[in-house]
């Protein structure tokens, strides 16, 4: 990742829901320095959740777009901000300002503008949920889940927040007096509540998921190890079977625009391949010994 880039961040505030702004920010400072911030939207309609506040502490312009078209067409007011965009993005490339973009959007409206810009030789980088279509993900050389990175924050949160009652428990018994019959009581319905709170998301949660016929899924895990040990270890691995893991990730990379390890609930390529039976990985040589690099080698197992 090149962090001297300069890139142009899109929003469409019209798709996508500020509970992303700090993933969006951070993923994106991992490519590069943001020169242009811009959100799209009729920041008059109550159905964007992005606020004033949001745009002061992100820096983020505004680009105000009425719905000024008639009531019969429900996506004029969201068409306008879209052509917005892409008449802007044009503009960027245009201008020879920047040497990538970010266009954050579910939206496929989205896949013949980041084609052209790649085709300009811009990098191009997508963000936006599970339910993005195909094409508007493979039409970028990146493309991040950002449901997907949320979630996955979200249980480590919770996580850390069960340990953490875990320890006030144990130093409860040694500190706090026996609880009353009526306190017990108490607490055991909360208990019951908060189970039949869960239960009801859960039931939600999974009828969204049977509804969502449509949507694309990721790649399974299962088809993503037999394509290294049939197509791309042939082709990196040396004498011995060994090959640079860099080397796989970037191949899969440029297969999958929407590929990462965090998808898979694990935070690096080498935790993922470390957790797969049909792989042996290890640490490569170290060349230079001032570096604090770790690079990694891997292999397919035989006896499997």
């Amino acid at each position: 990742m090149n962090q001297d880039k300069k890139i142009a961040l899109l929003i469409d505030a019209e798709n996508i829901s500020r509970n992303y702004r700090k993933t969006i920010m951070n993923e994106l400072a991992k490519y590069g320095t943001t020169t242009y911030r811009r959100i799209y939207g009729d920041f008059t309609s109550r159905t964007i959740s992005w606020t004033s506040e949001d745009m002061l502490k992100y820096s983020l312009t505004p680009i105000q777009q009425y719905s000024n078209t008639s009531h019969n067409n429900k996506n004029a007011g969201k068409n306008s901000s879209d052509i917005t965009l892409v008449i802007d993005a044009m503009d960027i490339l245009y201008s020879g300002n920047v040497e990538g973009f970010c266009i954050v959007s579910s939206d496929s409206d989205f896949t013949k503008l980041a084609s052209r810009l790649r085709e300009a030789g811009m990098l191009v980088i997508g963000m936006g949920e599970e339910k993005t279509p195909l094409a508007f993900r493979k039409s970028c050389e990146k493309f991040i889940l950002l449901d997907v990175l949320n979630k996955s924050s979200d249980k480590k949160q919770q996580s850390d927040k069960k340990i953490d009652k875990k320890v006030d428990k144990k130093s409860e018994k040694t500190e706090k007096p026996k609880k009353t019959a009526k306190k017990v009581k108490e607490q055991a319905e909360e208990v019951i509540a908060e189970n039949q709170n869960e239960k009801a998301e859960q039931i939600i949660s999974d009828d969204i998921e049977e509804k969502s016929t449509d949507t694309p899924t990721l790649m399974p895990l299962e088809s993503i190890t037999q394509l290294i040990k049939t197509e791309i270890l042939p082709e990196l691995a040396d004498e011995d079977g060994w090959a640079s893991l860099a080397d796989i990730g970037n191949w899969l990379y440029k297969l999958y625009s929407d590929f990462d390890s965090r998808n898979y609930g694990f935070s690096k390529l080498s935790a993922l391949f470390k957790s797969c039976e049909d792989f042996e990985v290890k640490p490569q040589p170290q060349t230079d010994p001032n570096s604090n690099i770790v690079y990694y080698l891997i292999k397919e197992k035989t006896n499997v």
